[in-house]
């Protein structure tokens, strides 16, 4: 039996897709990995795999089991609880972060909660306002100056259709030669744009219920999907929520580049930036220099960081 080295593309239940140079193989995980190293993989792990049945002639996936987790260059983590994260894709150079301007409309608090996340795993992000078509001329005004906030931070903010192909361009350069991630909440248009970026993809996409202005989950696993043009990019389930468990104070901070930008100037070096006298942060807000929506997401983290750290210690109690 020979070893061979693969990146994990497509997760199953228990299988995983494995590409490989001598093609794709349906692979189990070692259960001794499993149960020793508590390994759960992630869509783009590079992995060992003992070949069992080499791939088909017709391109039928071999089968193999892996034996060997290689070391992550990088990861995406959302925190389900204090004790456990859920890695939703490793080795990434970037985060696509997709809205949609309407059907469902975004909100700016889940978008500066997956920023910070991003900003914790120390990756490059990218801001995406999809259905720009949906938008008015007054309302595109309100798109434009939020957009105008992000691309302040220092992101890179993309206002695309993909129903009109405005847009599509900028983003096929966006994802050239890198490994991308596509996050975003249900029904924004994850799938469609790939499929516009990339024609013959065939992602599944969906429709934005009726009734609660949800998006349907049409991604129910991620892939890693190489383009044409050069690079890989990783379409997610829409997320409903992103959970930071994990971050302290100081770590909530630093996650708004704004307010770490300010860090020292406060009079106390443990300012939260509530009510502290000579706070510079709340001095910069007053003066409009920082965004008051994003000083309104941080205060709400800081709020879940000080809970979240009150249950920890209630349960080292019991």
């Amino acid at each position: 039996m020979s070893r061979l080295r693969g990146t994990v593309t497509k997760i199953v239940g228990t299988s995983s897709e494995v590409q490989t140079p001598r093609g794709a193989y349906r692979c189990d995980l070692r259960a001794r990995l499993f149960r020793r190293s508590k390994v759960r993989l992630a869509v783009g792990d590079e992995v060992l795999l003992e070949e069992r049945v080499a791939p088909g002639e017709d391109g039928t996936p071999g089968r193999g089991v892996i034996e060997e987790l290689c070391p992550r260059r990088t990861v995406l983590r959302r925190t389900r609880d204090f004790k456990r994260d859920q890695v939703l894709c490793a080795n990434l150079d970037q985060v696509v972060l997709v809205v949609a301007v309407l059907d469902p409309p975004y909100k700016r608090s889940f978008m500066d909660r997956v920023l910070v996340g991003v900003e914790r795993d120390g990756l490059a992000a990218v801001v995406v306002f999809n259905k720009r078509d949906l938008a008015d001329e007054e309302y595109l005004e309100v798109i434009e100056e939020d957009a105008g906030v992000y691309a302040g931070l220092g992101y890179r903010v993309l206002l695309v259709s993909a129903r009109e192909g405005t847009g599509l361009e900028e983003l096929r350069e966006v994802f050239h030669g890198k490994v991308s991630a596509v996050v975003g909440p249900s029904g924004v248009g994850k799938s469609t744009l790939l499929n516009a970026v990339q024609p013959g993809l065939r992602l599944r996409t969906g429709e934005v219920s009726a009734q609660d202005g949800r998006g349907r989950h049409t991604t129910t696993a991620a892939e890693l999907v190489r383009l044409d043009g050069g690079g890989y990019v990783v379409d997610t389930p829409g997320l409903r929520g992103f959970g930071l468990w994990d971050l302290g104070p100081e770590e909530v901070a630093a996650g708004f580049r704004e307010i770490a930008a300010l860090r020292g100037a406060c009079r106390f070096a443990d300012c939260r930036h509530r009510a502290e006298p000579d706070c510079a942060v709340r001095a910069a807000v007053e003066a409009g220099e920082v965004d008051s929506e994003r000083f309104e997401s941080y205060l709400r983290l800081l709020e879940d960081s000080e809970a979240r750290a009150a249950e920890r210690q209630a349960a080292r109690r019991r």
